[in-house]
């Protein structure tokens, strides 16, 4: 097992699910429910019931690790990680990283708050500051209309942290995928509504870094007998996921 540097070991939470010196390390996000988060010091969610069965599958040892989303990519794209948990495969990231098929897909949304005050329109926003992830599909979608210099997009550390600032009026909007935002509306008691939803369908998947072949061809084998037993459809229904369907990645 690599030795995580200690900048990124010391905010993280790490959580062996066999103690193993091979066990393979995974990142994951904090704060981005239902998909990956913790719930009375564990890791919960969709996408770590996934990765929990395919390494059971797979009969292999798996730590999970659990940082702001920035780090994991860090993390990853440096080696110091083997993978990353549902990650949103787009092309800016494809640069960098080689994807699992995808086993669902996410619809990127743009949040304000539910009131008189809000914006009615994504062009209202112009000036404004909103809170998203880099790269993310509906960032490029922004780039492609024309707004992308001039709607300040900034970061948070966590979902529910971007959640909060929309909440107390430090951003005007959020960009996160519709259930994230609807399920931290309801857990910070915050009434919110969509601004602005492009039919983009984003698929997600596992990530490694590039060339690992071996590891993406055990984590495909996995998807696979996973999907053609159902225990995949049964964690879909177990979260309330839609399953996965075709789709175009967005350029």
């Amino acid at each position: 097992m690599r030795l995580l540097p200690t900048f990124f070991a010391a905010a993280s939470l790490s959580f062996t699910c066999v103690a193993d010196s091979l066990a393979e390390e995974a990142g994951m996000a904090t704060g981005y429910p239902p998909f990956q988060f913790s719930q009375d010091g564990e890791p919960a969610g969709f996408d770590v019931d996934i990765v929990r069965a395919i390494f059971n599958y797979l009969e292999k040892d798996l730590s999970l690790h659990q940082y702001d989303w920035d780090n994991v990519v860090s993390l990853l794209r440096y080696g110091e990680l083997d993978l990353a948990i549902g990650m949103e495969s787009t092309e800016a990231r494809q640069a960098y990283f080689d994807f699992s098929q995808p086993y669902y897909h996410r619809l990127a949304t743009l949040f304000v708050l539910d009131q008189e005050s809000s914006p009615e329109s994504v062009r209202k926003l112009v000036g404004k500051r909103i809170s998203g992830d880099r790269h993310s599909v509906l960032e490029q979608h922004l780039a492609k209309i024309g707004l992308h210099n001039a709607i300040r997009i900034q970061q948070a550390d966590s979902k529910k942290e971007a959640m909060t600032q929309l909440a107390i009026g430090e951003v005007e909007a959020v960009i996160m995928p519709e259930k994230v935002g609807r399920y931290l509306a309801d857990e910070i008691g915050v009434n919110v509504r969509i601004l602005w939803q492009p039919q983009i369908r984003v698929p997600v998947s596992f990530a490694v870094k590039t060339n690992n072949t071996e590891l993406l061809g055990h984590i495909n084998r996995a998807l696979q007998h996973l999907e053609d037993s159902g225990e995949l459809d049964d964690i879909r229904q177990r979260w309330n996921i839609q399953r996965w369907v075709t789709s175009h990645i967005p350029h």
